[in-house]
């Protein structure tokens, strides 16, 4: 009887294992094509390596990044980006004025002023329904837009909002940006889909600027093993190896809204 019993308790281990095996492979984290459309689109969210527009990659810092940590300026840049070009009307219009420093003005919209081209009387504008940038906006938050009345696009050029709609183009002040020039590298690693419906793409990213490695946007963080690698040969290739090996590894999450549409959540350094 009870060899018989011992002979069960096998049975059903066996049986146990092959369950939790099964259940591993089909609700654990399922591999997504990283080629694929959906994944392209969404790793466009964490925006470009140029600090001028939309700030640069905000969401690498070596910390948590979430939606409140980045300014709404940049989240807007950002949706003004998405947008496709159907949602952007091009305009222009004469110059009206001339401001303290004797550039010429256009006077766009109510209270907006936008500057010529230069040693040209025309200034280039674009007009943006504020529905439009909304929905883009929502688009990669899953939040709804700010009430912010301008924002900018790049270090030049600027949005101002009027009425339901927003006025592009060059601004009369400009934002310089005085970070370290820097080579920006950024390698997939992989993405998946979790158990929770969440979608997961790791990423190598890797600064390097003065001949040094870091692990952020902040200049602090430096990869002492990956700056020895360069100056002990400054002829070597910096490859997807190369950035794999010495690059920091973060995690982006999206979640999915009530409509089954994936927006960015949040960043963290793995």
């Amino acid at each position: 009887m009870k060899q018989k019993l011992g002979k069960i308790g096998v049975v059903l281990g066996v049986v146990v294992a092959v369950v939790v095996i099964l259940l591993v492979i089909f609700l654990g984290d399922r591999p997504l094509d990283m080629e694929s459309d959906e994944i392209t689109q969404l790793y466009s969210y964490l925006g470009e390596v140029d600090v001028n527009r939309c700030g640069g990659l905000n969401q690498y810092t070596g910390e948590e990044v979430t939606y409140d940590t980045i300014s709404n300026d940049h989240k807007l840049c950002m949706a003004y980006y998405q947008l496709a070009g159907d949602k952007i009307a091009k305009e222009q219009m004469d110059v009206t004025s001339t401001n303290d420093n004797d550039v010429s003005i256009c006077e766009v919209g109510e209270g907006i002023r936008l500057v010529a081209e230069e040693k040209e009387d025309i200034c280039h504008y674009q007009i943006i329904e504020r529905s439009a940038l909304s929905d883009a906006y929502q688009t990669i938050y899953g939040e709804e837009i700010p009430d912010d009345a301008s924002f900018y696009i790049n270090g030049t050029d600027a949005c101002y909002l009027n009425g339901d709609a927003y006025y592009c183009g060059e601004a009369e002040t400009f934002v310089v940006s005085l970070s370290p020039e820097a080579t920006i590298y950024r390698l997939m690693n992989k993405a998946v889909e979790k158990m929770n419906g969440d979608i997961v793409i790791e990423d190598y990213y890797l600064r390097i600027s003065g001949n040094k490695c870091y692990s952020s946007n902040d200049s602090s963080d430096e990869i002492s093993a990956c700056s020895t690698a360069l100056a002990e040969n400054e002829n070597v290739a910096i490859d997807s190896a190369f950035v794999q090996k010495y690059g920091a590894l973060y995690e982006q999450t999206f979640k999915q809204d009530t409509n089954d549409n994936y927006y960015w959540y949040s960043s963290n350094l793995k």
